[in-house]
């Protein structure tokens, strides 16, 4: 196959994970596509650039197991080597923050304990002990003299986990750690694809980046007679079994499964900007990803980055606390503490407003009955309270609602991702509105906030929702629509009470705004661009982090400051993540 500009090399090998075959309708298939031909690479070359903090979540816990499972340490052991390490973590990786240290002894323990306790039941069920295993499978097939139809000659399939085998090969085990919960399940053609690898593959020796393997097959001794799939939760040690299958199965499961989504993503042609380019070999020659040079004057940090992805979300947090966005953004750690009322509420309106805007053809809310307190709770599953508020605040949506009206050809996007890229700073910007929709040749930007207070007049609407700024800027740059003059951002703010809500609007084609708007956002991303400790800030926040289990300073405030029982404010304006929240 022709390599997409901005790529070169070879295309002759295909490397496929599971992962490759998990459904996204957000990936990019340019993206997906050279991603698995490990021996393609950018051109220009992006020079390999280490993080100041590490940024793989389970890093340091697989760190811990190798130490724990192949090195023979005992558990206290590497907990000290955890409570005592004040860089990187027993090897020339990058320094581990001090609450991901943390949180990794807390998932350390509740891991150990997960598999001590699946053991014994596994034991009583009549299966032998299954041990780890060093060397991960690989399953690859032998390298041919002629490319395929997909152009490839070799193809290789790797695992992810951690693996486990009894002494006589009859049974293999992989565990799938998890940042909260165990999950439930996983999508068929995931598992397909795992299924295969434990099935028919063999422990590979690690090869550096980009060497070519092999050109022979793996091969396997003996078969197992049962393969086995269990997903772990580090937040509180649950597990759930996934797959349990014998070679026959697995075989089965990976015809049927996995490979109709690997062929896809490997042969998928098109092009879709987002987060996908953050990682993107093809980024150099991707025409479809608006540039969009200065977009806030920003200047490089004086310490040179990997490509990174920002959104207003991602602001937000960095200036509430920085050590939050580097845990709860970056790393996703998830001590499972539930939302606040307000934020479940705000879910629930979410929820109705997008599947109501979603329907085709277009229909606006003022034709719609009125949503019963009794029917919001029974699709959100919040209390009374909530329910009858999120009821009032989408009764006054109805007369908001910019498709009211709104002609059959007009064109309307819920949750649209808006995608540019700042090459100078080598940062992707990341943007969801909650609705863009077109009115007579113009595009306009919606973000709908609900609240249990009313807008704060002292304060201007793009310093209160930078998300608004971040519209303006990205209209004036051209990345959604042509001319800014003929653009419009809009800020529906709903309330419970009857004619309380409002709307906003903002024209991004008056200079005064982009003005506003650029110093918004830069007095946001500078400090977050510059960052390379993300120390802990606290305050009101920290009773609502996910990793505040694991923060020190965090817990000692929230010691100090018990949260004192007030109606909840409006839901925190992300911009990016939840539409509405």
């Amino acid at each position: 196959m022709q390599n997409p500009p901005g790529v070169t090399g070879h295309d002759w090998l295909i490397r496929a994970s599971p992962r490759m075959a998990r459904p996204d309708d957000a990936a990019c298939p340019t993206h997906r596509r050279t991603a698995m031909r490990p021996l393609l690479v950018a051109d220009p070359a992006v020079p390999f650039r280490r993080p100041p903090r590490e940024e793989f979540g389970f890093g340091p816990l697989f760190t811990a197991l190798d130490l724990l499972e192949h090195d023979g340490w005992p558990v206290e052991r590497v907990r000290e080597e955890l409570r005592g390490t004040r860089g990187p973590f027993r090897g020339w990786g990058a320094p581990v923050h001090p609450v991901h240290l943390a949180w990794t002894a807390h998932a350390l323990e509740r891991y150990v304990a997960a598999r001590t306790r699946e053991q014994a039941a596994a034991a009583e069920a009549g299966l032998p002990e299954t041990k780890p295993v060093k060397q991960p499978w690989t399953w690859r097939t032998p390298r041919t003299d002629a490319p395929d139809a997909r152009g490839a000659r070799q193809y290789e399939h790797t695992l992810w986990g951690r693996m486990y085998a009894s002494s006589d090969e009859r049974v293999r085990d992989l565990w799938l750690p998890s940042m909260g919960r165990a999950k439930t399940g996983r999508p068929d053609a995931e598992l397909g694809a795992v299924a295969q690898v434990m099935a028919f593959g063999a422990p590979t020796p690690r090869r550096k980046q980009r060497a070519q393997p092999p050109p022979t097959a793996t091969e396997s001794t003996s078969l197992p007679r049962l393969v086995r799939v269990f997903d772990v939760g580090c937040a509180d040690g649950s597990v759930r079994e996934l797959l349990s299958e014998d070679p026959a199965g697995a075989g089965q499961r990976f015809m049927d499964d996995a490979v109709p989504a690997f062929v896809t993503a490997a042969t998928q042609h098109g092009v879709q900007p987002g987060e996908s380019c953050v990682d993107c070999k093809a980024i150099a020659g991707c025409t479809d990803l608006k540039r969009t040079p200065r977009l806030w004057g920003g200047r490089p940090p004086a310490l040179a980055r990997q490509r990174r992805s920002v959104s207003v979300w991602d602001l937000r947090l960095h200036a509430e606390c920085p050590a939050q966005y580097h845990l709860v953004r970056r790393l996703h750690l998830n001590d499972l503490s539930t939302e606040d009322r307000g934020a479940r509420r705000g879910r629930a309106v979410d929820v109705w407003l997008d599947a109501e805007h979603a329907e085709r053809p277009v229909r606006g809310c003022r034709d719609r009955e009125i949503p019963e307190p009794t029917a919001v709770r029974a699709r959100a599953g919040i209390d009374d309270t909530s329910a009858r508020e999120a009821a009032g605040m989408l009764a006054e949506h109805r007369l908001l609602c910019p498709l009211n009206g709104l002609d059959a050809d007009e064109q309307v996007l819920v949750q649209h991702r808006v995608t540019a890229y700042v090459p100078e700073l080598d940062i992707v910007v990341l943007a969801v509105p909650d609705l863009v929709y077109t009115h007579r040749g113009r595009w306009i930007w919606r973000e709908t906030k609900t609240s249990a207070r009313p807008l704060w007049e002292r304060d201007s609407l793009l310093h209160a929702y930078p998300q608004l700024a971040l519209g303006v800027l990205l209209f004036h740059a051209g990345a959604l629509g042509d001319d800014p003059r003929r653009s419009w951002v809009e800020l529906e703010h709903l309330r419970e009470g009857h004619g309380e809500s409002r709307l906003e609007p903002i024209d991004p084609g008056r200079a005064e705004n982009v003005d506003e708007a650029r110093a918004v956002i830069a007095e946001l991303a500078q400090p977050l661009l510059d960052d390379t400790t993300y120390e802990p800030r606290t305050g009101r926040h920290c009773h609502g982090c996910q990793a505040r289990t694991w923060c020190r300073p965090g817990t000692a405030y929230v010691t100090d400051h018990p949260r004192p029982p007030s109606p909840d404010t409006q839901t925190s304006p992300r911009g990016d993540a939840t539409p509405h929240a």
